[in-house]
């Protein structure tokens, strides 16, 4: 049945969250995965993040194995009193001097071996020299880091003729709520690309969010034009294990477009056997099982067809503006037409950028 457009709605907000979520998923799979959360209330929304303290680095410059300077190229995790392990050997931490990243070692610690050290080598804390009725050690602090993005404006507008509602439009019994179902498919198409491919962006009342792809920054993979396979994928599983993200569970998901899916469908297909009851041929791969675990495959064309994204659903939110949910207004007659608009405002809170991935320059 259709809506009846009144006198009495012109200028009132009508929520169409509910409509937009009903939308085709294959259009807009992203909104359907996530769905919407509690609004925030400012637009420039802001969270905090916190982690622990690294353990690891590498060495910078080889060492012979009687040098007793090591430069690291991240002296973060290390302090005075610290013993640390580079291959077999492990050295105890005397001095840092954090301007040049050089840590001052006594080597061959508790007996072990010193040996000459590779440029890239790893160096991992491995505990602190405990003293009986030593003194409280001195502590220290990682402050929590702050992370932010815009909320974005999408907006779309629907305008009917005089003329036009007065004729008749085969199939279609209100031209008006037609037309604004159509816009409403637009935007969310532009709320879900905004959401994947947004770059956060601020001029005067101008402002958009951060999407995916611009938020994760470390663990991200350039394939070099080599197509996807086993390995690739496990390696952006294992960086994403190697900070931390599997630590909670999480919700993990691996998204990509149809060339993508088709390339992961198509992986090992040699050793599928089809026994000759089966009366159906072909192959398509909806899960994907790693040495990390069993991961959902999403397709979503929104994506650039030489990328996959692997991300916790749990660490993500897609927040409105507050009292600025996708809603309709109706503006009534306006001259010879009839016009309403359709508003919503919404940000991306994405969480624990180094519990997500991205493969990128795929074949």
């Amino acid at each position: 049945m259709p809506r009846i457009y009144t006198t009495d709605l012109i200028g009132k907000k009508l929520s169409v969250v509910d409509e937009i979520l009903l939308l085709n998923p294959h259009q807009t799979p992203l909104l359907n995965l996530i769905g919407f959360s509690d609004a925030v209330t400012q637009t420039s929304h802001q969270w905090f993040e916190d982690e622990m303290f690294g353990d690891d680095s590498t060495v910078v410059g080889a060492k012979l194995a009687t040098d007793t300077s090591v430069v690291v190229a991240n002296a973060e995790p290390f302090r005075v009193g610290h013993v640390v392990k580079i291959g077999d050997e492990l050295l105890y931490v005397s001095a840092i001097n954090t301007g040049t990243k050089t840590l001052t070692v006594t080597r061959g610690y508790a007996s072990t071996t010193a040996a000459a050290i590779a440029d890239g080598a790893k160096i991992e804390v491995q505990f602190v020299e405990g003293t009986e009725g030593a003194d409280a050690r001195s502590a220290r602090f990682k402050a929590r880091n702050s992370v932010s993005n815009y909320t974005q404006i999408f907006d779309d507008s629907v305008e009917i003729t005089g003329t036009a509602e007065a004729v008749t439009q085969y199939g279609i019994s209100d031209l008006y709520e037609y037309e604004k179902q159509k816009k409403q498919v637009e935007l969310a198409l532009s709320l879900e690309k905004a959401l994947i491919n947004g770059v956060a962006y601020q001029n005067g009342n101008v402002r958009q969010m951060r999407g995916i792809r611009n938020f994760i920054q470390t663990n991200v993979t350039d394939a070099a034009g080599a197509g996807i396979d086993g390995g690739k994928l496990n390696d952006a599983l294992q960086s994403i294990y190697e900070k931390g993200g599997f630590a909670s569970g999480g919700n993990y998901k691996i998204i990509v477009g149809a060339k993508q899916k088709r390339a992961i469908s198509a992986l090992d297909s040699n050793k599928i056997l089809i026994a000759q009851s089966e009366n159906s041929r072909g192959q398509k791969v909806d899960h994907f099982v790693s040495d990390f675990g069993q991961f959902e495959i999403v397709l979503n064309n929104n994506l650039d067809a030489k990328e996959a994204i692997i991300t916790d659903v749990n660490r993500m939110a897609i927040r409105p503006l507050a009292g600025r949910e996708f809603f309709h207004k109706y503006l009534g007659e306006q001259g010879d037409y009839t016009r309403g608009i359709l508003v919503g405002e919404y940000t991306l809170e994405f969480r624990q950028e180094k519990a997500h991935a991205r493969i990128k320059g795929l074949a």
